[in-house]
């Protein structure tokens, strides 16, 4: 068998350096782009579902205590449809009220924490469910003397909530339902509205 003359395998040579070279030298808005871990759509959406429904509940214990803000200002930052938008300010209007009755008995509370526990999340393209655990911590308005005794600093509730979202005109979400549920018991002081009970049976 003939072997490959010179000028073969010099040609071969100079090819694969170029090769080598092209690769080396590859001008920078054609070389591969860094990988880049980019949240899914769903988790980036529960994301944000969290993030307004923590705000919401927050606005709503805010509203019992001395520092709470006007309902127009507490409302007017709310995103959320305008049937939900109507009975949220409903709503924080009796919260209003029912701090300021609380103040005038044992000098009511001081402020709010809110913090939600995603349990579920159901999220298409245009509308979402969200199941969470509201704990609500709402402080009171202590004494010294209660202070340097016994009682406690707050008043704590953990209560399951389903709400549901929509899509609004800008792509962003819009809360469209709230419902907490409850196994019985006395009311937690967060909620003043019609209460679901565990299979569905409406408070009163």
């Amino acid at each position: 068998m003939a072997r490959p003359g010179p000028g073969r395998v010099i040609a071969a040579g100079v090819t694969a350096t170029a090769a080598l070279l092209a690769l080396i030298h590859l001008p920078p808005h054609i070389q591969p782009s860094p990988s880049r871990t980019t949240p899914s759509a769903s988790t980036a959406d529960t994301t944000e579902l969290a993030r307004l429904a923590t705000d919401y509940l927050q606005q709503r214990a805010d509203m019992l205590t001395a520092a709470r803000p006007t309902v127009e200002a507490a409302s007017g930052s709310l995103r959320a449809t305008p049937a939900m938008a109507a009975r949220a300010r409903s709503e924080l209007t009796a919260l209003a009220e029912k701090g300021r009755q609380y103040e005038g008995v044992d000098g009511g509370y001081t402020r709010a924490r809110v913090d939600v526990e995603v349990t579920g999340a159901d999220v298409t393209d245009r509308t979402a469910t969200l199941r969470l655990t509201d704990h609500t911590r709402l402080y009171f308005s202590s004494t010294p003397q209660q202070t340097e005794g016994d009682a406690p600093e707050c008043e704590e509730s953990a209560l399951p909530r389903t709400m549901t979202f929509a899509r609004g005109a800008d792509g962003g979400w819009l809360l469209s339902s709230d419902r907490a549920e409850v196994t019985g018991g006395p009311l937690p002081t967060t909620e003043v509205a019609e209460v679901t009970h565990a299979g569905g049976h409406p408070a009163h």
